[in-house]
């Protein structure tokens, strides 16, 4: 156990000195993967610290941009949660947005902003998937809004692959 623990400060220096001498997308890799170790064991300062050195050498990655959200979230910053998040979602403004949007929207959620995110969700509403996760997500935010009906509707039917809504089948 102790031999992991030293080795955590070999590694650091070793991507530290490659990040000094590397362009600006491996730097900023490299800072994202460093804050990601710290992110996992609790170093929320020293990993906002690293992902915004990884934003200054890649400001419009993906990744960078929703690790920095997660954080400002688990700060209870949940404003700057969804600018990053928002940021995100008008880089990416196809259907590769689904995990943002959900990111956003359980935000939303947690901080009791339900029209926001009801209004958030419906983007992914007409598309012919659903990503996992989606359709409790919608419904509880259709039930906070006073839509009880319609959550009970999407939590019954059924997506399938054409886009349409059917309804379940009974054996």
């Amino acid at each position: 156990m102790l031999k992991r623990f030293s080795l955590i400060p070999l590694v650091t220096l070793v991507l530290s000195g490659c990040a000094a001498t590397t362009e600006p997308p491996v730097r900023a890799w490299l800072s994202e993967q460093k804050a990601y170790a710290e992110i996992k064991q609790g170093h929320l300062e020293q990993a906002e610290t690293d992902l915004k050195k990884a934003l200054r050498d890649n400001p419009t990655d993906p990744t960078i941009l929703n690790n920095m959200a997660f954080i400002q979230f688990k700060e209870g910053e949940f404003q700057k949660a969804i600018g990053y998040l928002e940021q995100v979602r008008a880089l990416r403004s196809n259907d590769n947005d689904e995990p943002y949007i959900l990111n956003e929207a359980r935000i939303l959620i947690s901080s009791h902003h339900y029209r926001k995110a009801l209004t958030l969700l419906s983007l992914i509403e007409p598309r012919t998937k659903w990503p996992h996760g989606y359709r409790k997500m919608l419904a509880k935010a259709l039930i906070h809004n006073g839509k009880n009906a319609k959550a009970l509707a999407i939590l019954l039917e059924k997506h399938d692959e054409a886009g349409m809504m059917t309804q379940p089948t009974t054996h």
